[in-house]
């Protein structure tokens, strides 16, 4: 390993002598390089080398090379000539990429990132390296053969090596090739059929245009003849096609044969150029008829009728294929053709005819007169399609629409008047036929229509919450606007807050026990009763435990059943609820009478005419500063013995604490809600690191190793051991050579470990003014590892450092230089037993 690493250093002898002659590093700036590389070289030579080793070298080089292009520039050394290290240390990135792909050709990020790496240099290279570019163009598109080769069946690869084909290497004909290509092995990849579309139109673009300087069709003909021969041999350059093996997973035909090419247009323009003066009116016409057809799209239309078969039932595919289409001048044909294929395809889809009646809005701009033409044109279009199609789902979007340009055009009186008018006659309509016109969301939609009209819009939700029992926006929104219609009055209202009670209870939280705001909702208004002193906390907590244990059975309900995601709503749920009467007991004002246990509130009811506030008349129901504690531990003690407490609770209860027994105590149970889970357990951990328990920490590690699932172990042990070395070993070990006595690292003093993460550790021979480097923290374990097996073996060891943090001055040798050799060597004495098996 030592002889690899030591080769490769080697190989840096010229560019660090260029740098250090051309003045762009300091002597020591150059050792500290040397040193870095080094260790990065170790790095790459164990056995287990990950991918984020890689990275972190290259960033280092790419960091270095800025430094150098930074310093060049400040010296105004640009002009000068091109030397070893002006190349070097590119090449250096390129090799370091290419071993990591090798190692891990598996990663695509790996190759993504290779790729703009090769692209950013090539954007950097100066316009005379013309040797340069065209090096870093045929790297490039080696690198994207490897990279398809690897990974044939990603689409971004497929993407980014059609486009250097087309943009860099001038190639259409290639680019294409790369997407047919790409197509055989992974026909349904939107990105690709949206991709190869573009490109199609991009290439008749392009003809166009060259006809168009070349004065065909009528054209007038410019004078740039040079830009014409440019243009007209970009598709025949093909030095940098990217050369990719036969995939055995190819087969079949072209998906698409051309009958004329964009090769065959450029060679009939060219001709046609060069015998301009002899062709006749007849002539010109005959030839334009014959390329009439590519360059009206057929191509492209041909790939979009291919990608509707291979993605058929898609249509936010068919609608960037118009957004794309609508970007060039000549597609409206191969638009309007997407557009019928719409309007054939989802003829019973209300999304699919909302966006036909509106599509023609999106080329028109708002400042336009004609936006009000196509306002009207789009509003005719729903009237239409809602004869066609009289469902809910499309009334709903019809109301959508009138409701977004209502809020739209605030400024435009008379357009907003038509619009308010246009959406209460829709309204109209639907609740003249409830029972076939009305869904969910469009009872929602016309509620506001209602509300914003001043109608009688609790009628409206209470005849919809019958109709739609189950749904929870429904029953939240009627639920609010009784709340808000009785909150003035809540003092004297008691039969309508009864009501309002009876109707949460009784039909709200019963139809949709799952729904988080209506839960909130609920105990918004219980707690603003409290807040007035009309309710004492017992009947406020009574009304807590009655949640917890509704919403209990619904989680064991949905446990029953096959939905995750049910389950994990209602899970989310009860965590909330038991977070939220955590913080209402913490908020209780300091003078309050202890919380009763909810064994004693089996028989209390909610009476808000009750006068039993647990305050006097004067006293004010503020948040205490800090928060009240002896609330808080009984809302947890009951939540704990009366509910089934979850790990959000625990972890809340936890950031309000501050008593040390009572945050042990809270880890310990926070752990045994789920014991397979790995965070509790380092929480616990962290605790116990924090206070310096470590008998305790050790024991809860041993448990928690025996209950962790296995595939988290490794992951939990190393979390453990960053966990350790923050609290107890990230102070590195001293440089052996010192005659001294070395305390135990695992059990740092006070002075090393306050106030500071990390602690240096100068020998008695380091320099006056010595750097002192530092141990990563993530590689601390392996590397007090190393340092125990060779003082078992030989008593004596020399720490490999790293990345410099401190000057920490030696009072024994005042005359040392700051650039003296900072590895010092020295013996162990006999009392430092811990290094002992």
């Amino acid at each position: 390993m030592a002889e690899v690493v030591q080769y490769h250093l080697e190989q840096m002898v010229g560019e660090l002598e260029d740098l250090e002659r051309r003045d762009l590093f300091t002597k020591p700036e150059l050792k500290a390089i040397v040193k870095k590389r080094s260790k990065f070289e170790y790095a790459l030579r164990r056995r287990r080398v990950k991918c984020i080793d890689y990275l972190r070298y290259i960033e280092y080089e790419i960091n270095v090379d800025a430094l150098r292009r930074q310093r060049k520039q400040r010296k105004q050394q640009q002009s000068a000539k091109t030397t070893l290290s002006d190349f070097s240390i590119t090449q250096r990135i390129i090799a370091i990429f290419e071993r990591a792909v090798v190692r891990h050709p598996e990663d695509v990020q790996l190759w993504l990132q290779f790729v703009e790496f090769i692209k950013s240099r090539r954007r950097m290279s100066t316009a005379d390296a013309d040797e340069e570019d065209d090096g870093h163009s045929r790297l490039l598109s080696q690198v994207f053969a490897r990279a398809i080769s690897a990974h044939p069946y990603e689409s971004q690869l497929w993407i980014k090596a059609a486009a250097h084909e087309l943009e860099v290497n001038m190639n259409g004909s290639a680019a294409r090739a790369l997407l047919q290509r790409a197509l055989r092995l992974i026909s349904d990849d939107k990105e690709l059929w949206i991709e190869y579309f573009r490109l199609e139109l991009l290439l008749v673009e392009k003809i166009k245009a060259r006809r168009r300087v070349l004065g065909i069709d009528g054209e007038k003909e410019t004078e740039d003849s040079e830009e014409v021969q440019a243009t007209g041999s970009e598709d025949t350059e093909d030095a940098g096609f990217i050369d990719l093996p036969q995939l055995d997973e190819e087969g079949g035909q072209d998906l698409m044969v051309e009958k004329l090419t964009e090769k065959a247009l450029a060679q009939l323009d060219q001709k046609t150029a060069a015998n301009a003066g002899n062709l006749t009116e007849e002539q010109r016409a005959a030839m334009s008829q014959q390329t009439n057809a590519y360059l009206q799209g057929a191509v492209a239309q041909i790939v979009f009728e291919q990608a509707i078969q291979a993605i058929s039932d898609d249509l936010s595919f068919r609608q960037e294929l118009i957004a794309i289409a609508g970007q060039f001048a000549g597609a409206e044909q191969l638009r309007q053709r997407v557009l019928d294929s719409i309007r054939q395809d989802f003829a019973a889809d209300a999304d699919a005819r909302a966006y036909l009646c509106s599509v023609h809005l999106s080329t028109i701009s708002t400042e336009s007169p004609e936006l009000i033409d196509g306002l009207q044109l789009a509003v005719e279009n729903f009237k239409q399609a809602l004869s066609e199609l009289d469902t809910p789902e499309m009334w709903a979007k019809y109301v959508e629409f009138l409701s977004q340009w209502l809020d739209a055009s605030e400024s435009m009186k008379s357009l907003q008047a038509y619009f308010a008018a246009q959406r209460k006659r829709a309204a109209a309509m639907i609740s003249e036929s409830r029972d076939a016109r009305l869904n969910e969301k469009l009872a929602l939609s016309c509620a506001d229509v209602i509300e914003a009209d001043g109608g009688d819009v609790l009628s409206w939700l209470a005849d919809a919450t019958q109709r739609f029992p189950d749904s929870a926006d429904l029953w939240h929104r009627r639920m609010s606007a009784l709340v808000a219609g009785n909150r003035d009055g809540l003092a004297s209202g008691v039969a309508s807050s009864s009501r309002i009670d009876n109707l949460f209870t009784s039909q709200a939280l019963l139809q949709a026990p799952d729904s988080c705001k209506l839960w909130d909702l609920w105990f918004d208004w219980t707690e603003l009763w409290f807040s007035r002193k009309d309710v004492s906390a017992d009947k406020v907590q009574a009304r807590y435990m009655s949640a917890f244990a509704r919403v209990t059975q619904q989680r064991t309900l949905q446990a029953l059943s096959a939905d995750p995601d049910s389950l994990a709503q209602v899970q989310a749920l009860v965590a909330h609820l038991q977070t939220r009467y955590i913080d209402w007991a913490w908020k209780l004002p300091a003078s309050h009478k202890p919380l009763s246990a909810f064994g004693e509130l089996a028989h209390a009811q909610f009476r808000p005419d009750d006068d039993d506030s647990d305050m006097e008349d004067g006293e004010q129901c503020a948040e205490p500063v800090g928060g009240n504690i002896e609330a808080l531990r009984q809302a947890y003690r009951n939540v704990s013995r009366h509910a089934f407490p979850t790990p959000g609770f625990y972890r809340r209860c936890i950031e309000l604490e501050t008593d040390a027994k009572h945050l042990a105590m809270l880890h310990e149970m926070a752990c045994r809600v789920d014991e397979a889970e790995s965070e509790p357990w380092l929480a616990y951990l962290r605790f116990l690191a924090g206070s310096k328990q470590l008998s305790q920490a050790s024991d809860v590690f041993w448990r928690a190793s025996q209950t962790i699932h296995d595939a988290e172990q490794p992951a939990f042990e190393a979390a453990y051991k960053k966990i350790i070395n923050t609290g107890f070993v990230s102070t590195p070990l001293p440089r052996f050579g010192a005659t001294r006595r070395v305390k135990n690292p695992l059990i740092p003093s006070k002075d090393q470990t306050k106030g500071a993460s990390e602690v240096a550790f100068p020998g008695p021979f380091s320099p006056a003014f010595s750097t002192v480097d530092t141990i990563p923290l993530d590689h601390a374990e392996e590397d007090y590892q190393q340092v125990l097996r060779r003082i078992r073996e030989t008593r004596s060891d020399c720490v490999v450092v790293g990345q410099k943090i401190t000057d920490v001055p030696n009072p024994n040798d005042p005359n040392a230089q700051a650039d003296n050799p900072e590895i010092v060597t020295a013996s162990l004495d006999s009392e430092s037993s811990y290094y002992s098996d």
